[in-house]
């Protein structure tokens, strides 16, 4: 008789606890209307972060990679904008030339520490193994291909679209052959007074010069104004031609920034809607499946109790 009653009032006591610790189980597995419940078992939450993790390092690669491409774009500008200045004074120095009793000698000393900073101004352009203002020996200005965006299609296929920019535009100094440079090649024509002029700026050592007419651009006493207007001239060719680099050098940096820009916004979306996708629910989900864990906990030990009560009642009993 004792057998039968300890079966008798332990069975559904058992039941009971079986069945509670399985509703967080099934609690854990439902997901509310429009949240996750639980990451390690949703297949569809982990689909998706997994996807737009994805698309966040490869945005985050063509960022890393438009971030070179803008640096470089913007190395070049600044070089040219100071070559421009440097220009502008060399310019300055040979109007200065002109005036009556001017020291000339003193003039092309300046003229002399100005074309310094030019070749200097050159070869500082160099920015991680490419220099858009100078080329060196036995090498020839050519078209550089940088990074300008980077975009997929719906399929996810990413695709790399390439600015072009040909640095036989911007270069200032020519080592190879003088006439790719700017600066370095030689600059002829007719004065409006009508004499005729042939005159180059930098001499860079190039394997192939400039031709024997050519003449570096220089002042002294026996400089008459005739010439000077020649070397004014050829100057003004050369800013002409620094002009246009810097519009052309900027086009191409603008295109890159533009670009760059547009993926640092989607970088904050994409970033914006990973931190939604996992605290969507999540928090609401967390606390009620630990409530269920503290139900459970407090439901078996109550059960333990009242099996250890009954246990010793039946004993008594018996």
């Amino acid at each position: 008789m004792s057998s039968i009653l300890t079966d008798l009032t332990r069975l559904p006591i058992s039941g009971r606890t079986e069945s509670t610790r399985a509703q967080p189980v099934r609690s854990e597995r439902a997901a509310p209307a429009g949240g996750v419940a639980e990451t390690a078992g949703s297949e569809a939450y982990w689909s998706i972060a997994t996807t737009v993790k994805s698309s966040s390092i490869s945005l985050s690669s063509a960022e890393d990679a438009q971030a070179l491409s803008a640096a470089l774009t913007d190395k070049a500008s600044v070089a040219l904008d100071a070559a421009t200045e440097v220009m502008s004074d060399i310019q300055s120095k040979l109007y200065l030339a002109k005036t009556p009793g001017v020291d000339k000698d003193g003039v092309n000393s300046a003229l002399s520490d100005l074309k310094g900073r030019l070749l200097d101004i050159a070869q500082a352009g160099s920015f991680q193994g490419q220099n858009w203002l100078q080329s060196e020996t036995g090498k020839v200005p050519k078209v550089q291909s940088i990074v300008g965006s980077v975009s997929s299609d719906r399929n996810g296929d990413v695709a790399i679209n390439i600015i072009d920019f040909d640095t036989a535009k911007s270069t200032l100094v020519a080592k190879e052959d003088a006439s790719d440079g700017l600066l370095t090649r030689s600059y002829s024509g007719i004065t409006r007074s009508g004499a005729p002029y042939d005159y180059h700026l930098l001499e860079a050592g190039a394997q192939i010069a400039v031709p024997p007419s050519s003449r570096e651009i220089s002042v002294s006493r026996s400089v008459g104004n005739d010439e000077i207007e020649g070397m004014l001239s050829a100057v003004g060719s050369m800013m002409r031609g620094l002009t246009d680099a810097s519009v052309g050098v900027n086009a191409a940096g603008a295109r890159v920034g533009g670009a760059s820009a547009t993926v640092a916004r989607i970088m904050e979306t994409v970033g914006g809607d990973v931190r939604g996708l996992i605290d969507t629910g999540m928090e609401q989900d967390a606390a009620r499946l630990a409530a269920l864990s503290v139900q459970s906990k407090l439901r078996e030990t109550g059960l333990n109790i009242t099996n250890t009560t009954m246990a010793a009642t039946l004993r008594a009993l018996q």
